[in-house]
């Protein structure tokens, strides 16, 4: 028995070494291409951040890219553009992704910046706190955007007391209070082996990626891959009516929000071929059609599950937006609410569900048209753990999405009444309006106004 103990541990250990030896790898040749396409992703993000610290991962990413050890911001901008290049980075709550494209002919002298910025970050005080500046007055900037303040209304409600319940950017005083000393310190619990994964489309051969990125790889520190961290959404059982209140708003913004599914969620094929006709789809989608179209009550509207992004592991949130007209917005709300509830109990029609699944299908090759295209199917992959279909499995999986699948799928996932509702608009103007649409309904029936917020409290 002692022997056969010890016999595992070693095995352990040497499987756990070998997963050391090599670093994970996604690559697409194109041999006709011009340029490199390089991303480095580190699987973790903004979700890390400890509460009252939001805006750190992404202080950190930006950082990141304003000037090394070896180089400050001006000169290492300037060796970027001289060497006909691009580098940037995108921030999400489960992931952060460097992304670098240079042509062909520098492609491994930009390799060596890239390697320079990631594992000698320079973190410059004057940097950072000039950083700090931008960022807050973004934040601030956001009161003026009635489409974002909708969203973090519903953020607010949905994910309260977790990372989630603020954006990714921050609040005007978790940047404000941020220090250098956080920035180093979620440094080293980011950038080491076990959270790295690279992705190239380029002319080059695999095996010469392989040599230059083992070289940066093995510098990093080994790490350990952190547990995955998810928060499920509490949604309401029902409909609870948020007003951010936009004094003399003539065109506000109306956002319902209920829970969404995952990357991996086996009715996401489905639900997707119903999104398409219900809202997703504009011009031939039900809402556009009716409320768009035949009502004109509203300049746009739309729904869908990736207002959080890409699907992940993270149950993400199904939203549907509409910009209505100030005299509308509470016809529109009714109306998005009984067509919602007609789709909900019978599905699409024939004619529908015919138009998505051929839509659908007709469109997937051109998720595949390009290296870079092709490279960021392979990414979502391997992040989320799910296949790649080929257009006959996706053809296949579509046309098997029928009315009877979708209508389970809708029952399975959503609810007809548990939504949070976020309107930005002018309270004074609401308040009676929803008055006047629901005379002749019992008090204890109505919908009535559950909170109100100023811009300044969801960013403060």
């Amino acid at each position: 028995m002692k022997a056969l103990l010890f016999l595992l541990s070693i095995s352990l250990v040497l499987n756990a070494a070998s997963t050391e030896v090599e670093p994970r790898l996604l690559y697409e040749e194109d041999a006709s291409g011009l340029v490199s396409d390089i991303q480095v992703v580190l699987k973790t993000g903004s979700s890390e951040d400890p509460i009252g610290k939001t805006g750190l991962t992404n202080i950190l990413a930006e950082l990141i890219l304003r000037g090394t050890k070896k180089q400050d911001r001006q000169k290492f901008q300037s060796t970027i553009e001289k060497l006909g290049a691009t580098l940037a980075v995108g921030v999400f709550h489960d992931r952060i992704i460097f992304s670098g494209t240079v042509i062909k002919e520098n492609t491994f002298e930009f390799m060596k910046l890239l390697e320079e910025a990631l594992l000698q970050p320079k973190f410059d005080e004057t940097e950072f706190n000039s950083l700090k500046v931008e960022m807050v007055n973004q934040i601030a900037h956001i009161k003026n955007s009635n489409n974002r303040l909708g969203g973090l209304a519903i953020r607010q409600e949905l994910f309260k007391g977790t990372p989630l319940e603020k954006p990714s950017i921050g609040t005007l005083s978790s940047v404000r209070g941020l220090q250098i000393v956080d920035i180093r310190r979620a440094y080293n619990n980011t950038f080491h082996k076990q959270n790295l994964l690279f992705a190239v489309a380029s002319p080059f051969k695999e095996t010469q990626w392989k040599t230059v990125l083992k070289e940066m790889w093995m510098k990093f520190p080994d790490g350990a891959q952190k547990t995955r961290r998810i928060f499920e959404p509490k949604v309401p059982e029902g409909l609870t009516l948020i007003v951010v209140h936009k004094p003399k708003t003539s065109t506000g913004v109306l956002t319902f929000a209920q829970k969404g599914i995952t990357a991996q969620d086996p009715e996401r094929f489905t639900l997707g071929v119903g999104n398409f006709s219900f809202g997703g789809e504009p011009l031939v989608s039900r809402l556009f059609r009716t409320i768009r179209g035949e009502l004109g009550w509203t300049y746009a509207i739309n729904s869908g599950y990736g207002s959080m992004g890409p699907l992940s592991y993270q149950p993400g949130i199904y939203t549907i937006a509409s910009t209505p007209s100030v005299e509308f917005t509470t016809k529109t709300l009714f109306k998005t609410l009984s067509s919602w509830q007609d789709y909900m109990r019978n599905g699409l029609k024939k004619d529908e569900l015919t138009l998505a699944q051929e839509s659908l299908v007709n469109s997937y090759p051109f998720e595949f048209e390009s290296a870079e295209k092709r490279l960021g199917q392979k990414i979502h992959s391997e992040l989320y753990d799910v296949p790649v279909l080929s257009q006959e499995e996706y053809q296949k999986t579509l046309q098997a999405a029928g009315n009877k699948e979708l209508k389970k799928a809708l029952k399975d996932r959503h609810t007809e009444k548990g939504w949070v509702i976020a309107l930005v608009a002018d309270k004074d103007v609401i308040a009676p309006q929803l008055a006047e649409e629901q005379k002749g309904t019992a008090p204890e029936h109505q919908l009535k106004i559950y909170s109100v917020v100023m811009p300044t409290d969801l960013i403060k």
